[in-house]
């Protein structure tokens, strides 16, 4: 456990050599790493973190702005005694690692978003979010479950119900009011896609060719014209879970060359 700002923050710390920070999704925590560390950390020095709010770190505020999970993000790496990480941020994570590399980009080793955009929300997503936060103050487990559910297709049910089970198990234990605070921050970040222009460091996207929360073709408009590598597999949102593989050896090679 680590201490920020008088918050309990849980992560992990494994391996040895440059550092590669793993930093998880909306509903998610830090476990849903626990196969990519175990496999990076042979070669690498791994730390993954509950973000604000999930898992076993503590809830700071009413609303965890993107740039707040940065900043926690930079404490934990200050306290480590880290100067250039590598990033890897799935969906809500890659938000968070934007944020970390517009406010810290000197700390920036190389950038890689997983099923994430570097857009805002629209206007219509943002009327969505304060739907679901409504949701969430009334029934949060029943939220949970229609979120968690809705990021898999019928065949991704089928083939990985043991891990989805897994998944929304884990996903059931976020306090609501860390939930209420993360969709609050989505809603409110800002549009990050400069960086995928002048960010000065290796930039990798992964996205899913079925992902429903994150279009593939959005993600494709965002990478035209800038040096951003960009990776698509198959399957939706939670690639690690689908395409735990073929994720791995992308971000093995992109990592070989670039962490």
């Amino acid at each position: 456990m680590f201490n920020y700002k008088n918050t309990a923050i849980h992560y992990t710390d494994t391996g040895k050599g440059n550092a590669v920070v793993l930093v998880h999704g909306f509903l998610e925590d830090a476990s849903m790493w626990q196969k990519t560390a175990k496999e990076l950390a042979k070669r690498y020095r791994v730390i993954t973190v509950d973000l604000l709010g999930h898992g076993k770190s503590e809830c700071y505020g009413y609303i965890h702005t993107m740039e707040d999970q940065a900043d926690m993000l930079f404490a934990l790496i200050s306290h480590l005694r880290l100067r250039k990480i590598s990033i890897v941020g799935h969906s809500m994570g890659g938000y968070v690692a934007l944020a970390f590399a517009e406010l810290y980009p000197d700390n920036v080793r190389s950038l890689v978003l997983l099923n994430a955009s570097a857009q805002a929300d629209s206007e219509e997503r943002k009327i969505n979010r304060g739907r679901a936060i409504e949701v969430v103050k009334k029934n949060s487990d029943a939220f949970i479950q229609m979120a968690t559910r809705n990021l898999f297709d019928d065949k991704a049910h089928k083939k990985f119900k043991k891990e989805i089970a897994v998944f929304t198990t884990q996903a059931l234990q976020t306090p609501v009011q860390g939930i209420i605070a993360a969709l609050e921050g989505m809603k409110t970040r800002m549009d990050r896609e400069a960086l995928l222009h002048f960010g000065p460091y290796p930039k990798l996207m992964i996205a899913s060719e079925n992902d429903t929360i994150i279009p593939i073709k959005d993600i494709k408009e965002q990478v035209e014209n800038t040096d951003v590598s960009l990776e698509i597999v198959p399957g939706g949102h939670v690639s690690t879970i689908e395409q735990f593989q073929k994720v791995l050896d992308i971000l093995s090679a992109f990592l070989k060359k670039n962490g």
